[in-house]
């Protein structure tokens, strides 16, 4: 066991080295998207989620003090800001136009044609980068709903047939309730109240198994883990731990250790450390699966 945990910390200084290639001389705070090259200059702009994720790199490995451009990093995302709030990228909103047109129609979901869930999620990350990075954006994200009409239209209005996607768009805006009152005194008196309102009426597509997703659906069991994955990141991102039946989604997740691919073992991996906080079910064989997947991942 502990030949695996060594083999972990051995990592952060390689994947800091890494991280140092995809500089970039003379454009302070940018990352480049691949060692081999990138299609775009870093002249017109663009690079937003190269930057946010290796602001996330950085904090995942507990580095954030040891990096000489954390502040240019941060303003580099603050660029991006838009005066609604937004932060995201325009060249990835220009080159998406096709593609959201034609899932749009073939899903007949018309909620991100105009590339609005999108623009959400990238704010939601750049936000969240700048918080690793002990640094915040200039002004709040105020386009999410305030008043308990709006945010009942706004789950229901989420394909919840389509659990990991819904789940997703549900953490934005709790993240968006909880950080705009924090960093922004926003809408403070009614924060946790709006809050308690969105786990109310996302807990009605709980169903027995421990996931959430559309009462009758057919589900497979991956995408299940996947949707707890993002309720628990939904819960977390508010701050809070007050869910519920913990065991089952432990049942749940190691019902499906052998069906899938890394994608799906990190979405188990996550679903697991959240709910084992909360409960001691099944602790060995939660321990004996971490440890085997370093064991045969590394």
């Amino acid at each position: 066991m502990n030949d695996n945990i060594d083999w972990i910390y051995s990592l952060k200084p390689e994947i800091i080295r890494f991280l140092s290639k995809l500089k970039k001389p003379g454009h302070p705070g940018f990352y480049s998207y691949s060692l081999s090259g990138d299609i775009y200059p870093p002249d017109i702009h663009w690079g937003l989620g190269n930057s946010v994720f290796a602001a996330k790199i950085y904090y995942m490995l507990n580095a954030v003090d040891d990096i000489q451009d954390k502040k240019e990093i941060a303003d580099f995302i603050k660029s991006f800001q838009k005066d609604n709030g937004e932060i995201c990228d325009p060249l990835v909103h220009k080159r998406s136009i096709i593609r959201r047109v034609y899932h749009s129609f073939r899903k007949m979901d018309f909620n991100n044609i105009a590339n609005q869930q999108n623009r959400r999620a990238e704010t939601r990350q750049a936000f969240a980068a700048l918080l690793c990075l002990q640094s915040k954006p200039s002004i709040p994200y105020e386009l999410v709903p305030y008043t308990k009409e709006g945010i009942q239209k706004y789950v229901t209005s989420l394909n919840w047939k389509e659990p990991w996607g819904a789940g997703s768009h549900i953490s934005h805006l709790l993240f968006f309730l909880n950080n705009n009152r924090r960093l922004f005194d926003l809408n403070k008196e009614e924060a946790d109240s709006l809050i308690d309102h969105v786990l109310s009426l996302i807990n009605e597509y709980r169903q027995d198994d421990g996931s959430w997703y559309a009462k009758g659906a057919d589900i497979p069991l991956n995408y299940k883990v996947n949707a707890a994955m993002k309720i628990m990141t939904a819960y977390d991102a508010a701050d809070r731990d007050d869910f519920t039946d913990p065991g089952k989604m432990i049942d749940l997740c190691l019902s499906s250790t052998n069906n899938g691919d890394a994608c799906n073992n990190f979405n188990i991996v996550c679903v697991l450390y959240h709910c084992s906080r909360k409960t001691d079910h099944r602790a060995d064989e939660i321990r004996e699966y971490c440890l085997n997947k370093i064991r045969t991942d590394r």
